[in-house]
């Protein structure tokens, strides 16, 4: 079994390395064709391919009676996506984002406060899961109204198979992710890791590997705004699809933890990017210092509920 893992574990780092590199080129060849913002292709495109297996996962948790697991799932990702994904690189090499990006933050920070304010009764009906839905659908129309204000390129460089290859690499870049971390859960708890500390550290984590990747190879191929773009859209899928489907399906109980903690430090970090975006359009070193603080305080409250002294 250790054997096996080993090389799951190297093949998962090998797809996810390599299908990201594939991803990203592929995202900045369609939005070269159509002259359209490397951001808002990341925000419509890249977002949708990689939060796939999000609503896939929500929709199924939602079907068993689990649609908690679905809410809890979704803001654990729109927190690390924020902090984590963006603040670990821009610590070490300051981003530069497209004009459109702060626009789009605001944005993300809006739906938070509506999700914030949908559950103070601790409780998000069908009605409240479709309205997310129906916001989620006029943040595309936004978005493609900022796409169409770029001249047109050459359209028909991009065929469907175009798009079909980035729904590919994006699977490609999951598939590595999911390897990936069930391997190291296999060698955390043969180490003796505690299944707590593996669920608050290597699984929350290993949910937004693609997206880590993906906003990595970006920034190393100098498409930085793919990156961005694909957190966030991410983000943005992850608070208004992934928790409007789960709460369409089955109305969501919201536990103390996520309301009383999750919501506020997920507005206080998307609040710090939005600002830090809004100042000078660039996400610098002491933005991701204090993105990694701030989650780090987070980590830290978070192992203090469950466990109080």
């Amino acid at each position: 079994m250790i054997f096996l893992n080993l090389f799951l574990f190297v093949t998962g780092v090998l797809l996810l390395v390599k299908g990201s590199d594939y991803f990203i080129e592929k995202l900045k060849f369609i939005a070269k064709s159509l002259n359209v913002s490397e951001l808002i292709i990341g925000i419509l495109l890249a977002s949708i391919a990689t939060t796939l297996p999000e609503i896939s996962v929500s929709f199924v948790s939602s079907l068993q009676g689990k649609s908690s697991l679905a809410l809890g799932n979704a803001l654990g990702s729109v927190l690390i996506n924020t902090s984590l994904i963006i603040g670990i690189p821009s610590f070490f090499v300051p981003i530069k984002v497209d004009d459109k990006g702060w626009k789009n933050a605001l944005l993300l920070l809006l739906f938070s406060i509506i999700l914030l304010i949908m559950s103070i009764d601790k409780n998000l009906s069908r009605c409240e899961g479709a309205l997310l839905l129906v916001l989620y659908i006029l943040f595309v129309r936004h978005n493609v109204f900022l796409g169409s204000e770029n001249k047109r390129g050459n359209a028909s460089e991009v065929y469907k198979k175009d798009i079909v290859y980035v729904f590919i690499l994006a699977g490609i870049v999951v598939l590595g992710s999911k390897l990936l971390v069930d391997s190291a859960v296999f060698f955390a708890k043969i180490l003796g890791v505690s299944e707590m500390i593996i669920g608050l550290t290597v699984v929350a984590f290993g949910t937004s590997l693609p997206e880590f990747a993906n906003t990595l190879n970006s920034i190393i191929k100098r498409t930085p705004n793919i990156g961005i773009g694909n957190i966030l859209g991410a983000n943005v899928m992850n608070l208004l699809v992934v928790i409007g489907i789960a709460s369409l399906i089955n109305p969501i109980q919201v536990e103390e933890k996520f309301l009383y903690l999750t919501m506020p430090f997920m507005m206080i970090i998307i609040g710090v990017l939005t600002i830090s975006l809004k100042r000078d359009n660039i996400i610098g070193r002491k933005t991701g210092f204090l993105l990694l603080c701030l989650y780090s305080l987070f980590f830290l409250l978070s192992l203090l509920y469950q466990n109080p002294l």
